[in-house]
C-alpha cells in the first residue's frame, strides 16, 4: 500500500485497456465569467473543445490559471454554463464525475520526494481506483514514453527540475484521461525534452483533448491546432497559429513571426508590453 501523499495533480481514473483510449471529451463553455471578490477575473468566455491540443496565450494575470481552474473543477463559473464530458461543472454532485475523465499538472506541484519515480506516477493511478497492478502497469508505459526508464527507481529530490517536470507530466497522464490540462509542461526543459514532450503530445491529442498553458509561443506554433489569447479575463484571438502569424512583423529579426504577431495583438488590443500584471488572484499564478 501507499502512503499518503499529498501530490498536487488530479488524475483521472480510466479503466486500462488494450489500445488506444478512444473516447472524446467535449467541453463547452457559454458566456462564463469569474470574479475573485470584486475583481473580474474572466469576463463573458464561451468556448468550446473537442479532440485536440489547444493553446492557451496571455500576459500574467490575463486570466489562463482561472481558466483551467474551471476546466479541472477547482473553482466554478460565477456566471455563465460550463459543461464537462456532458456533466454540468456548476453542480457540485458532479465533481467527481468530471474529475474521473481529467489529468492536471498545475504550475506548481508537489511530489513525494522520497520516494522513486515508479513509486510516485503509480501512486497517481493508484489514488483513482486503480488496482497496484493496473497502477503499475500504467506507470511503467507513461515513463517510457517520458523516455524517463533509466531513472524508473531514483528517488524524486535526487531528480533534476526539468526531468521532475516530466515526472509531473507523468502522473498528470497514467490514466489516458480524456481532458489532459497543462500549465507550463515544458518549464525547465531543454531543447531535446521540449521536442519529445511536443512529439508526444501531438500524439496524444489525436484521440484525446489537450489545454496547454504557456508563454512558449514557439512551443504551440510547433503542435497547437487551435490558440486562444487571453488578456485581461477576454479573449483576444480563437484561431491558428497561422492567424496569429498574419498579425506579425516580418522585419522583427528578434522575434519569431508568431512570437510577433502575439506581441501585436497585445499591443494593439490587450496589455501593451511593460503594462503592470492585473491585480486579479491568479495574476501571480498566470
Amino acid at each position: 500500500m501507499f502512503e499518503h501523499s499529498n501530490c498536487y495533480v488530479i488524475v483521472s481514473f480510466v479503466t486500462i485497456v488494450k489500445g488506444r483510449h478512444t473516447s472524446m471529451a467535449e467541453v463547452e463553455l457559454g458566456h462564463v465569467s469569474f470574479s475573485y471578490g470584486s475583481t473580474r477575473a474572466l469576463k463573458d468566455i464561451t468556448l468550446s473543445f473537442d479532440s485536440g491540443l489547444y493553446g492557451l496565450l496571455g500576459p500574467n494575470g490575463a486570466g489562463k490559471t482561472t481558466l483551467m481552474n474551471l476546466l479541472t473543477t477547482l473553482a466554478r463559473p460565477s456566471e455563465g454554463s460550463l459543461i464537462i464530458h456532458g456533466y454540468n461543472a456548476k453542480v457540485r454532485s458532479n465533481v467527481s464525475h468530471i474529475r474521473s475523465a481529467v489529468g492536471y499538472l498545475p504550475q506548481s506541484f508537489e511530489l513525494m520526494n522520497a520516494s522513486s519515480i515508479i513509486r510516485n506516477v503509480s501512486y497517481a493511478a493508484w489514488a483513482h481506483g486503480f488496482s497496484l497492478t493496473e497502477a503499475a502497469r500504467a506507470a511503467n508505459l507513461v515513463i517510457h514514453d517520458l523516455d524517463l526508464d533509466d531513472y524508473t527507481h531514483t528517488p524524486v529530490r535526487k531528480l533534476s527540475g526539468g526531468t521532475r517536470q516530466r515526472v509531473g507530466i507523468a502522473c498528470a497522464m497514467v490514466t489516458q484521461p480524456d481532458l489532459l490540462v497543462l500549465d507550463e509542461p515544458t518549464v525547465g526543459l531543454d531543447p531535446i525534452q521540449r521536442i519529445q514532450i511536443r512529439k508526444l503530445l501531438d500524439t496524444y491529442a489525436q484521440k484525446h483533448t489537450v489545454i496547454l498553458s504557456t508563454h512558449l509561443v514557439d512551443d504551440l506554433a510547433a503542435m497547437a491546432d487551435q490558440v486562444i489569447v487571453l488578456s485581461k479575463g477576454r479573449i483576444l484571438l480563437k484561431g491558428t497559429m497561422d492567424d496569429l502569424a498574419v498579425l506579425g512583423d516580418s522585419d522583427d529579426k528578434l522575434s519569431t513571426i508568431w512570437e510577433s504577431g502575439y506581441k501585436n495583438l497585445l499591443t494593439t488590443h490587450g496589455t501593451p508590453a511593460g503594462e503592470p500584471a492585473s491585480q486579479a488572484t491568479d495574476a501571480k499564478k498566470d
